[in-house]
């Protein structure tokens, strides 16, 4: 196999992924070889992407080093952890207008972490699946439709396999048949949640020219948690009433 040498280290990586060869020749003009690229040369470009987005999904700049200094850290880190708080503060107050609800049936509060965490960690699955192929150029917003569908599809199944799953341990346990029907719904809703803004967020940002991995996960955990606890508690003080 061959590839030209004008062509992107995507375009390597791609042709990789299409065409699994342990080398590619490289051709200049006229036809001239080059040299050659081995699968482990696009195996460390991976590696090295891969790093890169781990460290701007955690919120934690490549810039920082394992022995950074404290002042290092605090300015790579504080952002993002104000912006969490600010996302903090409004699922907070999403939670207290559901605060006579709550009150009347205090099992609610015990299962209400489950909802917004499985929401959080489904939309952290897809978010990732979203960031690598934006990365790999294998989707953008334009074509985003038939990886929008398997997810809602998949995320529709997971939701019904642990809303099942949620809904007998709280019958086993707490003989509560009315919550434990509200917690399977509100789980399978969020999940549905998570794989939407999981999916569409990040190729908005990527649209926009700004970084996926950074922005994305603050703008999907807000959603996941502000409308987990909206429909709990909201399914709950429909049926619970």
């Amino acid at each position: 196999a061959t590839i030209r040498s004008s062509a992107s280290s995507e375009s390597v990586i791609n042709h990789f992924l299409d065409n699994p060869h342990q080398r590619v020749t490289v051709l200049g003009d006229n036809d001239a070889i080059l040299g050659v690229i081995y699968s482990d040369d696009v195996l460390r470009i991976l590696q090295e992407k891969e790093a890169s987005t781990l460290y701007d999904f955690a919120g934690v700049s490549n810039e920082e080093t394992v022995f950074g200094s404290a002042k290092q850290k605090i300015k790579y880190r504080y952002k993002w952890l104000i912006i969490n708080l600010a996302t903090a503060f409004l699922a907070s107050f999403t939670v207290s207008l559901f605060d006579a609800t709550i009150s009347k049936y205090v099992l609610l509060a015990v299962y209400m972490p489950i909802v917004a965490g499985m929401g959080g960690n489904a939309a952290t699955q897809t978010l990732a699946v979203l960031v690598r192929g934006i990365a790999l150029k294998q989707i953008e917003l334009s074509t985003a439709l038939p990886a929008l569908k398997k997810e809602l599809t998949a995320a529709l199944v997971n939701g019904v396999i642990n809303g099942v799953l949620v809904a007998g341990i709280v019958v086993l346990f707490n003989r509560d048949y009315a919550i434990a029907l509200v917690l399977a719904a509100a789980m399978i809703i969020n999940l549905l949640v998570a794989a939407f803004f999981g999916t569409l967020v990040p190729l908005v940002m990527a649209k926009l020219r700004k970084d996926p991995a950074t922005s994305a996960t603050i703008f999907i955990t807000t959603a996941t948690d502000v409308l987990g606890f909206l429909v709990f508690l909201g399914l709950a003080t429909l049926v619970l009433r």
